[in-house]
Parts: C-alpha cells; structure tokens; sequence
C-alpha cells in the first residue's frame, strides 16, 4: 500500500475542513485532489508534512507517518508549494542540482557528476537551453518546468503538489500533467495534486479525490467522472466543512 488515509480529521480551531476521510492507493497512481476553497486541500497537505494537528491516521508505504522521522527530507516525500519565490539571482543550474540536497552531507558541495545529472534531467525536459540563464528572468511557465526538475533529482517515492499549474498557460499547462504522468508511468511515482483544471485531466490515467463532497472517494478519471465532478463544483455554493 503506497498511502492510506483512516477517518482522518484536520482543522483550525473549532472549524473542521475535513472530516473522516478515508481513502487508499494501492500502487503508484496520479491523484487529482479538488475541491472548492476552503475544502481543506492544502490542509490535507500540510497533515502530510506534519505542520498541522489532525485525528485519524496517514500511512505510507505500510508506516504510521507520525512514527517517521523527516519524511519531507528523508527521500519518501517532497512537496511543491503554489508558490516558490526566488528574490536573488541564481542560474537555472544551480537551482534544478540543489534537489539533492537529501544525499548531501552538512555543507558537502555539489560534484561535477551532480551538475551533470541535473543537466540531463534539464535536457529529458527540453529545458536545456535554460541551463545558464538567471532563473528569476525566466516566464513562470519556464520557472514551475525548473521547480520540478529540481523535484525529479530529490527522486521522493511521493510528490505532493499544490496547484503546479496555477497561472500558467494552456501550453505549460498541457505540459505539466504529461510530465506528471511519465513521473507515474515511468519512474512509478505517487503523485498527489492539487488542482482546479479539471478539463486538463481528461487524457490522464488516475484518480480525483472531491473534498468538496459529502463523502470523498477515489474516483477513476474518466470524461464522465472529470465532467460530472466539474459539474458539482461549479453548482455547488459552499464547500463541505465550510
């Protein structure tokens, strides 16, 4: 069993977004997390992490996640978050190698065989023409395509991701979800994202998980399923929870 969620309740004070989630992937799947604002997306993220208090139970891969120690820097889970500011400057290639961070010894540098990994997953992503420019010039398209080369070199087992697609265009955007689902395909990644572009999910294989829903479960992604789901967020008023 990849990840397991057992009755988990998570919130903030008196107020529950989530309330007995239950759900399990078996093996290495794309999972689309949706839902309106406010429907405890990011929460459920932040239960993961361990950076809020929740009842219930979170495993990976077979493991009591409150019993690992780091599970965000040991390898099993990295997390991309809706927005990764860089306000210095610092060329693509240095940033993209940093995602070996977790196989570095305290201020160990990065070798030559590390630049040249970070090269070649640069090239498998048609970013090498990035290599030497200045990251904090580049369109957010570009910079989001950078973010998750570095993920690709932290190699993690999951991959949380909150909104990679937000405020890109349809062409980066077409091009995140295929890179997300070669990660799955390919490299047999568990892949855990948030989104609100439920149309760019019609040719993936996966799952969606609607916390806006009374009782979310795993839905295959499917025309019907990403249409019917579209339909309830759209026609619903509140999310659940709210």
């Amino acid at each position: 069993m990849i990840v397991e969620v057992d009755n988990l309740v998570v919130g903030y004070g008196q107020r529950a977004l989530i309330r007995n989630l239950s759900f399990f992937i078996p093996e290495p799947a794309f999972v689309a997390i949706i839902g309106h604002n406010g429907a405890g997306k990011t929460t459920l993220f932040k239960a993961f992490q361990q950076k809020v208090e929740y009842q219930g139970q979170i495993k990976v891969a077979g493991e009591d996640i409150r019993t690992l120690t780091n599970p965000t820097t040991n390898g099993l889970l990295s997390y991309l978050p809706q927005k990764n500011i860089v306000s210095f400057p610092i060329k693509v290639h240095d940033l993209v190698v940093m995602g070996l961070f977790r196989k570095k010894r305290f201020f160990e540098n990065y070798s030559a065989a590390d630049y040249s990994y970070a090269a070649e997953v640069l090239e498998q992503l048609q970013l090498s023409h990035l290599i030497d420019h200045d990251f904090t010039t580049l369109s957010g398209g570009e910079q989001q395509l950078v973010w998750l080369a570095q993920l690709v070199l932290q190699d993690a087992a999951i991959c949380l991701l909150d909104e990679p697609t937000q405020q890109l265009d349809v062409y980066y955007k077409r091009k995140v979800f295929s890179l997300l689902q070669d990660w799955v395909q390919l490299q047999q990644k568990t892949i855990l994202c948030i989104t609100h572009d439920l149309l760019n999910l019609l040719p993936l294989q996966g799952y969606l998980l609607n916390l806006s829903k009374p009782t979310p479960t795993l839905e295959p992604i499917s025309p019907d399923t990403v249409m019917q789901n579209q339909e309830f967020l759209e026609s619903a008023r509140q999310p659940i929870g709210s």
